[in-house]
This record gives C-alpha cells, structure tokens and sequence, in this order.
C-alpha cells in the first residue's frame, strides 16, 4: 500500500506476520479496487448500498 501513496507523515502499513498466499491474492484484488479511488477534503463522501437485483 505505501506504493500507492501510503505512508505520508510517518503512517505505514506492517503486517505482523508473512502473508499467506491466498491473503496475498486478496490483498491485490483489494489494490486493484481502491487503484481509481481519489479521496479529496472539500468533498462529502457516502456510502450508497445498491442490493444485487438477482438475489
């Protein structure tokens, strides 16, 4: 996640323990999702829950 930005005014992400393989595939699908995603101060942000039609 520091590749992405991550890390600014002393944050960083630490695992405390080696990813297993399958939480490595998660954790890049994750990064895949939030790749687009820009956060800016001077806009409101919310959540909209939009059901799956077919369940």
């Amino acid at each position: 996640m520091s590749l992405l930005g991550w890390g600014a005014g002393g944050e960083v992400w630490a695992w405390w323990r080696q990813l297993w393989v399958w939480e490595e595939e998660m954790l890049r699908e994750c990064q895949a999702l939030l790749l687009y995603i820009s956060l800016q101060v001077q806009s409101s942000d919310r959540w909209q829950w939009q059901p799956d039609p077919e369940q």
